[in-house]
């Protein structure tokens, strides 16, 4: 080894080495430092017997610190075991070092803010282990954010114990000296949990008419030109996202000046707005499933249109697509597990946020434009409460401020302005896909209005246009063809298998989750009745776990992919709510015979309307299929095979209503 490379601590190295694969960034801040400078360590003859001292501060963590972590974990396990947990500090790691052994967790995150605590326990504990298999999760305080909190959420099941989340702390120095921070941390994993569970959907009803436009549109999208193909073509190095914010109408006549020297991809809403002020954008993006956002092209001229490529996602109404009567309609899919079953993987995938300004920012990242610039995108009223620019389809007032009392950073950072739950939402999908984006690729905030979007670089569009903006030389236009006819016939062959498959496993699979459901619900129904007479002990351990292994069963049903693909976009709003209820009771914690009986027992009845509705949805789901497929050119439908059904319990209980 050469004299000048540094030599680490066999341990440390180890856990140095795990965490460069899990937190590169943290892993690097830890690397560079030389040795432990504001805190002391003390350790006793026990190799537990641990503490620590904030020589900064003259605070000592534990009287105890054997004891006190014993203790600490005792009181965690008390009335629930959680699967997943959250710290605030890592102490002197004995909390974290037990709880790790505890084969209930899947995964710890700890969120320090020294991170020379870090440095200290990982020379004297191994977690290398649990840090490679995503069972410890170390951040910092400095560097934890949003988007983070969301992918760990996201990518798990713990979104499912929303309910119980909690921020808990190593030691009492946390709180007593952090608490602004912990009140941070709190807000970044409230907002993540929030957003995680709105993005399931609320209703079931949304997500079916989705997978009935999706359907529908099917084979007029094989037919059309694939996004995929825009991928390489040549343009300028800057595009500009025009949304429909209040402050748009100010960024209007610079953006006219500049119009055949930038890429222009304009929101739904925008597009009228833009004709009129005499803007061709190049794309258009669409991201709504309601007939309503056809408003937005029934009174452009079809002059205006030529040219024009709309960015269509495939679950939009048939009022959309008919507006649409000149330029160039892509159809392309949002990533649902329903539009990936069909393969038609060259046709794209882009509308992950939210917003058809979401939506047209992925489609800047996708075709890897350099500089992608905002305007419009306030996410916020005006200051004269206004909720859109000038010339907006439905008004300057659609949405009423005085019915909103939500505030976020505004733009610049001086002070907080009046948004919506929803727009709030859309802020969180740009901050998302920022964090994700290239390196080399630029996110600039020129909209001079509105709410600040973190991540995104704030300029005025004087200066965007000044600095970045090449005016000697006209942009490129983007072309594409339609799909050749051999190849949507191609496409139209798996469609159709696609279609008949979906059909006939949703008839086996309803029929075998009626079949459970009765078993369960005939056996509450006595479990009931031995209730209501005092006669808990009739009821046996054994059946109880027999009628388990029946709902086991249908729950292993989302483990196959294929079974989610088709299923859980249509299931997801409903399940989610349903599991998060379920891991109140999974969590509880066992004390004896009686506990357990009654913890299995609570589980059991809990799945009757689970099961009732998860046949329900199905069934809705296949009526969709059929009423869609019933709108193709006859050529097509005639290849559909309908499949028979019996007689079904669970029929109509899509619409999520409990009676």
């Amino acid at each position: 080894m050469n004299d000048n490379t540094k030599r680490l601590d066999p341990i440390f190295e180890k856990n140095l080495q795990a965490l460069f694969h899990t937190n590169s960034r943290l892993a690097a801040r830890l690397f560079v430092i030389e040795e432990n400078s504001r805190f002391e360590v003390y350790q006793g003859k026990d190799p537990a017997d641990i503490n620590l001292v904030d020589m900064e501060k003259g605070i000592i963590f534990y009287e105890n610190p054997t004891q006190d972590a014993v203790a600490m974990v005792e009181n965690f396990r008390k009335d629930y075991q959680l699967p997943y947990r959250y710290f605030f500090g890592i102490g002197n790691g004995l909390v974290i070092q037990m709880l790790l052994k505890d084969p209930q967790i899947s995964r710890i995150i700890v969120i320090e803010p020294n991170i020379e605590l870090y440095y200290i326990l990982m020379h004297m504990m191994d977690f290398s282990e649990s840090i490679i298999a995503g069972k410890l999760v170390l951040e910092s305080v400095e560097f934890f954010t949003y988007p983070q909190a969301h992918h760990y959420l996201y990518n798990s099941q713990s979104q499912f114990y929303a309910k119980l989340f909690a921020l808990e702390t190593t030691s009492p120095y946390y709180e007593q000296f952090y608490a602004d921070e912990m009140k941070e941390v709190v807000s970044i994993m409230s907002k993540a949990f929030e957003s995680t569970i709105i993005g399931y959907g609320n209703c079931s009803i949304d997500t079916l008419m989705g997978i009935e436009h999706h359907i529908k549109n099917l084979p007029a999208m094989v037919k059309g030109p694939k996004i995929t193909d825009l991928l390489g073509q040549k343009h300028p190095d800057t595009a500009i996202v025009v949304s429909t914010g209040p402050s748009l109408t100010k960024q209007l006549p610079l953006l006219k000046k500049i119009q055949d020297y930038v890429t222009i991809i304009s929101v739904d809403a925008s597009f009228p707005i833009l004709e009129k002020h005499g803007i061709k954008p190049d794309f258009v993006t669409i991201l709504e499933r309601i007939p309503e956002t056809a408003n937005f092209f029934k009174n452009n001229s079809k002059e205006f249109q030529d040219d024009v490529m709309f960015v269509c996602v495939s679950i939009a109404h048939e009022d959309v697509i008919n507006a649409i009567r000149g330029g160039r309609l892509v159809l392309q899919m949002r990533p649902h597990g329903y539009t990936q079953y069909f393969g038609l993987h060259k046709y794209g995938y882009l509308g992950g946020g939210m917003s058809a300004a979401n939506l047209a920012h992925e489609l800047g990242l996708a075709l890897n434009f350099k500089n992608i610039v905002l305007i419009g995108q306030d996410l916020a009223f005006g200051e004269d409460d206004t909720s859109h620019a000038d010339d907006h389809t439905f008004g300057i007032n659609e949405e009423d401020a005085s019915k909103h009392d939500f505030y976020t950073e505004k733009y610049g950072g001086n002070g907080e302005i009046r948004t919506t739950q929803y727009w709030n939402m859309f802020k969180n999908s740009f901050e998302k896909s920022i964090a994700q984006q290239d390196p080399d690729t630029r996110t600039i905030n020129s909209t001079e209005g509105g709410a600040r979007i973190p991540g995104a670089i704030e300029m005025p569009f004087s200066e965007v246009i000044e600095t970045l903006i090449d005016t000697t030389r006209p942009k490129d236009h983007f072309h594409l063809d339609p799909t050749l006819p051999e190849e949507t016939e191609t496409y139209l062959d798996i469609i159709v298998d696609k279609i008949n498959f979906w059909l006939s496993d949703s008839v086996e699979k309803q029929e075998l989750i009626e079949k459970v459901f009765l078993k369960v619900q005939h056996a509450c129904e006595r479990f009931v009745k031995h209730n209501d007479a005092n006669e808990l002990e009739k009821i046996k351990l054994d059946e109880l776990l027999e009628l388990i292994d029946s709902i086991d069963e249908v729950k292993g049903f989302t483990d196959d992919p294929q079974f989610e693909q088709m299923y859980f976009s249509a299931l997801q709003s409903s399940l989610l709510h349903f599991e998060i209820d379920f891991s109140m009771i999974q969590a509880k914690t066992i004390t004896d015979e009686e506990s357990k009986k009654a913890k299995l027992l609570e589980w059991v009845m809990a799945h009757r309307y689970w099961l009732f509705s998860f046949a329900g949805q199905i069934d809705a789901a296949r009526e969709i299929i059929i009423r869609a497929v019933d709108t193709w050119p006859a050529e097509i439908k005639q290849r559909i095979v309908l499949p028979i059904k019996k007689e079904c319990v669970a029929r109509g209980s899509g619409s999520d209503s409990k009676e």
